[in-house]
């Protein structure tokens, strides 16, 4: 499953980004001579009209060959107008663009498409409050649903979190249910420092509030120490060494700061309640820009506390667009953070990676494939428009000086870049491979 589901996402991404070179040098004039997906020996191939169609036997790429694209080729005169050197700087720019575009294009789609399915969305409950934040200070009590702040209407926790995260200190009237009762509790939002992504401070307003997750079990992994001592989906925890446990967040805290101590778990099962001793493993946790930390863990996932919510078109074409901006900033940042060894190198993953991603997220759904396709459709996309020679930003790098001198550049000049661009690829693919191995070897996660 993992290997079929990785060979669709890598041959879908390859198919539209060499798709977008193929149309846009077909629709501009250009003639192309080979389609291929995949590099190295043919495995099949199909000529049509100009153009032979090639399944290659290394899914890890694959090319457009145009007419007249390499300086050493021969044209008689009746080919010239097709080729692609004869067409002006604007046209052969636009086919070079086009493959990365196509890519970002479409993760528009998938996000689209992902939008207008539905995607989970937490209830508008309150869970953990904070002792003397705002929230505990005004009144605010675990288990009250948002139905309204300031006026208007909030349906998920997303949204709450907005309206907090941009008042700017200024006080918000929160209309909440709690049990038969509505009632209005005005909240003073206090600004605090956190970390970011990437480990950073950064400044934020909040008012000492999570959104609620029952301490009920939805997954139970095997070999962990939950397993091993007989913990079940769908068991609830009611106690931890005596200690009522009304979240998720209350669990965890208590098992965080636990390990390789043994614990009396009280656990409401099919309405009747059985004790379970767990002892936490003790696990480190390295996520760049922050310190480790040894953490006790025993190997469960929460059911959450979720509903599938759908987007319309207008609404749905929005977001798609905004979330392919998102994360092709992000993306954008991580490299800048890379190159400045802001982060470790331990966050570049790469075909194994991919591969074990792929069959993870097809195995969860359909959706959760089209997401992970959507972002390495994002990555590839904004990674190709990179001015590094041998890539699509290092061909249009190379077509913009051409424009601004009226000529091309030194073909010995060009070949220099490409060989200094190859090897910085390939120092890349040596990072991520060793990386992927290494943690094949170790069991270590991947940082994020």
């Amino acid at each position: 499953m993992t290997f079929l589901s990785a060979i669709i996402l890598l041959g879908v991404i390859i198919f539209i980004h060499e798709l977008g070179h193929f149309l846009f040098a077909k629709v501009l004039g250009v003639r192309v001579l080979k389609f291929s997906l995949g590099f190295g020996p043919k495995i099949i191939g199909k000529k049509i009209g100009d153009t032979e169609y090639i399944l290659s036997s290394v899914p890890l790429g694959g090319y457009v060959k145009m007419l007249g694209e390499s300086p050493d080729d021969e044209l008689d005169e009746e080919e010239k107008p097709f080729a692609y050197k004869s067409h002006p700087v604007w046209k052969r720019g636009l086919i070079v663009a086009a493959g990365p575009l196509f890519n970002l294009a479409f993760a528009v789609l998938l996000f689209f498409v992902i939008f207008v399915s539905g995607i989970p969305t937490s209830y508008p409950d309150i869970g953990k409050i904070t002792e003397h934040s705002p929230a505990a200070k005004a009144g605010l009590m675990t288990g009250d649903r948002v139905l309204e702040v300031d006026g208007n209407i909030v349906q998920s926790w997303e949204e709450v979190d907005e309206f907090v995260h941009k008042s700017s200190g200024r006080t918000l009237l929160f209309k909440v249910k709690r049990g038969e009762d509505v009632i209005k509790i005005p909240v003073t939002p206090v600004r605090k420092t956190g970390k970011n992504l990437f480990g950073e401070d950064e400044e934020y307003w909040d008012i000492g509030v999570s959104p609620l997750i029952y301490p009920v079990i939805g997954e139970v992994i095997k070999g962990e120490p939950a397993d091993n001592a007989g913990m079940k989906m769908g068991d609830k925890i009611i106690e931890i060494d005596n200690t009522p446990i009304k979240t998720w967040q209350d669990m965890t805290e208590i098992i965080h700061s636990s390990p390789d101590k043994l614990l009396r778990f009280k656990i409401e099962r099919e309405d009747r309640i059985i004790e379970l001793s767990i002892e936490p493993e003790k696990k480190t946790l390295s996520i760049p820009g922050f310190e480790e930390q040894e953490l006790g863990i025993i190997g469960i996932k929460h059911t959450g506390n979720d509903f599938i919510k759908k987007y319309a078109l207008p609404e749905a074409t929005a977001l798609s667009v905004e979330k392919t901006w998102d994360v092709s900033v992000l993306t954008l940042i991580v490299i800048v953070k890379l190159i400045q060894r802001a982060l470790p190198t331990e966050v570049i993953g790469g075909p194994i990676f991919i591969f074990q991603m792929a069959g993870e997220q097809a195995a969860r759904g359909l959706l959760d494939f089209f997401f992970f396709m959507a972002i390495i459709n994002v990555n590839l996309g904004i990674l190709n428009l990179l001015p590094i020679p041998i890539l699509d930003g290092g061909h249009i790098l190379f077509l913009g000086i051409e424009a601004i001198r009226r000529k091309p550049l030194n073909e010995k000049i060009i070949a220099i870049s490409q060989k200094v661009g190859i090897a910085v690829i390939i120092m890349i693919m040596v990072f991520a491979f060793y990386n992927d191995i290494m943690r094949l070897i170790t069991g270590k996660q991947f940082p994020w």
